[in-house]
């Protein structure tokens, strides 16, 4: 049966080695997720960036999602985001515009300063410098996009800025989108809401019911006027015949993603203040709704809760994790689309 008004769904992908395969191997099975998600009408594909760790075998986020945008059609292909700090802005200028064109406007556009230290150290970035590096990178690719929307190609862009400076750089392209894609900032929610740009909502249903009210008395139009935010809960799921046969593929999938996501953090012993993870604490993750796992019955009644509690919801999936498998990935979101999507979209 269809609820109303219905659940909408996206992917979250961070195309981790699982330990074993080729790179050309994951790379194959990641696309064949989207290529299933975006055939099912799922809204977004989200690609994360991360460097110098099996937690991402794609780290560079522009040429995956290039790829992507040559064999789907629909889905609409996000960064979860680009790291601005690790980027010359007026290039990503560049490199967003080219994407947005080759996906004929299914791009939208994730930003960040990146939430591990060790990445920071590993390229030289002065970690006290990010948050300024961040703001200013944005303000150099939005300011390039709305001139360029303006006044048309080859106008002449001029920047003074701190890290960045430009003058009478001509800019010889342009986003699809006007005056720039959508924009996605996890984080702090009021962060987000201040930008008026979309985010990511972590925890329970009843703390996303707090966050959701709670947002609504913050947001602004902030850097988007038009735009409507969406707010996305996010969950890790397993479904497989049985909920002991998920489990076992669950609990070794969050212990791998566990390693990986910390490898760095423990070899130079630099922690961010939050880690998703939870370090490798199943139990927490399921408090915390962060992970779903079980028989397709198990885990339609955790989706039809959502959709009771949050009408026309948003939800983020992510099927693949850790040492979880191509096939296992793609069992999952199959089993999700045949016994859950279907009946709640």
């Amino acid at each position: 049966m269809a609820l109303n008004p219905p659940i909408r769904f996206g992917l979250f992908d961070q195309v981790e080695h699982p330990g074993s395969g080729s790179i050309a191997d994951i790379y194959r099975d990641h696309i064949a997720l989207a290529v299933t998600a975006d055939s099912a009408g799922f809204e977004h594909y989200f690609k994360s960036e991360h460097h110098h760790v099996p937690l991402d075998a794609a780290p560079s986020v522009g040429v995956f999602l290039a790829a992507l945008s040559q064999i789907t059609s629909r889905i609409k292909l996000v960064s979860l985001v680009h790291l601005l700090p690790f980027y010359e802005p007026m290039r990503l200028f560049e490199e967003l515009c080219m994407l947005d064109q080759l996906s004929a406007g299914r791009v939208e556009f994730g930003f960040g300063k990146g939430v591990s230290p060790p990445e920071h150290l590993l390229w030289s970035i002065d970690r006290t410098e990010v948050e300024a590096r961040t703001e200013e990178s944005l303000q150099i690719i939005l300011k390039a996009m709305h001139q360029v929307g303006n006044e048309g190609l080859g106008t002449l862009f001029s920047f003074e800025g701190k890290f960045w400076s430009y003058l009478e750089a001509p800019l010889e392209l342009s986003p699809h989108q006007t005056p720039h894609p959508p924009l996605w900032r996890p984080g702090t929610l009021a962060t987000a809401a201040k930008l008026g740009v979309s985010t990511f909502v972590p925890g329970p249903v009843e703390v996303v019911l707090k966050k959701i009210t709670e947002h609504k008395q913050l947001v602004e139009p902030g850097l988007c006027p038009t735009q409507q935010p969406v707010l996305s809960l996010l969950r890790r799921v397993v479904i497989a015949s049985t909920d002991k046969e998920a489990e076992h593929i669950a609990r070794s999938g969050w212990e791998t993603f566990d390693a990986n996501l910390t490898k760095l953090f423990r070899r130079y012993d630099l922690w961010p203040p939050h880690v998703p993870s939870f370090l490798g604490d199943f139990d927490q993750a399921l408090a915390t709704e962060s992970l779903v796992y079980g028989s397709p019955q198990k885990v339609k009644e955790h989706f039809v809760r959502i959709s009771e509690n949050i009408p026309g919801g948003y939800v983020t999936i992510c099927p693949s994790f850790g040492d979880i498998s191509g096939f296992q990935a793609q069992q999952t979101l199959d089993l999700f689309i045949e016994n859950i999507m279907n009946d709640l979209s």
